[in-house]
């Protein structure tokens, strides 16, 4: 697979991932808003609604945080990085994306064994296995892996280093 190949697999992935954070959003907005419905206008709150919206929030958060990766999109504290020598600087950004990388894979790989350790375990309200909201971490840190290798092929195979960044706000004096 060629590295512009790569980029098209993660791009496809993350349009497979998107609509799933956008219904997962609109499924927490309708279900929080027929709670409130439910508790203030009838008087009656709907029993599984609250566990719904915390195992949803749960998915809509880590899907989104994949697809922020992918998109570099994630808070960075650059100054520090920008204050460091040229050598020391191009350091920290070469070897950045491997120890993200790392430390992915291994919340993926220890999230499969969260689920192999709880999957018969069910949850009170929606009586689902605890295994489908645990989901969410292997699920989402898998992605975060695969575009976090996309991120290495793309500071690795030959491009250069950022530029550093500058202040956006004019200096007056």
């Amino acid at each position: 697979m060629t590295k512009q190949g790569y980029y098209n697999f993660c791009d496809r992935c993350v349009d497979f991932l998107f609509p799933i954070s956008m219904a997962l959003c609109a499924a927490m907005l309708v279900v929080a808003m027929a709670h409130v419905i439910m508790r203030y206008v009838f008087n009656s709150a709907l029993s599984w609604s609250e566990e719904f919206l915390r195992f949803s929030m749960v998915w809509f958060t880590l899907v989104s945080a994949a697809i922020l990766h992918q998109r570099k999109g994630h808070v960075g504290i650059v100054i520090f990085r920008d204050m460091f020598p040229d050598g020391l600087r191009a350091l920290c950004v070469r070897t950045i994306p491997w120890l993200a990388v790392v430390a992915t894979a291994s919340v993926t790989w220890n999230g499969v064994l969260l689920l192999l350790r709880t999957y018969k375990q069910m949850t009170p309200a929606l009586g689902i296995s605890v295994a489908i909201p645990y989901s969410a971490i292997p699920f989402g840190f898998f992605f975060m892996t695969i575009f976090g290798i996309g991120h290495i092929l793309e500071i690795s195979l030959g491009e250069t280093v950022p530029p550093r960044e500058t202040p956006s706000y004019s200096e007056q004096e």
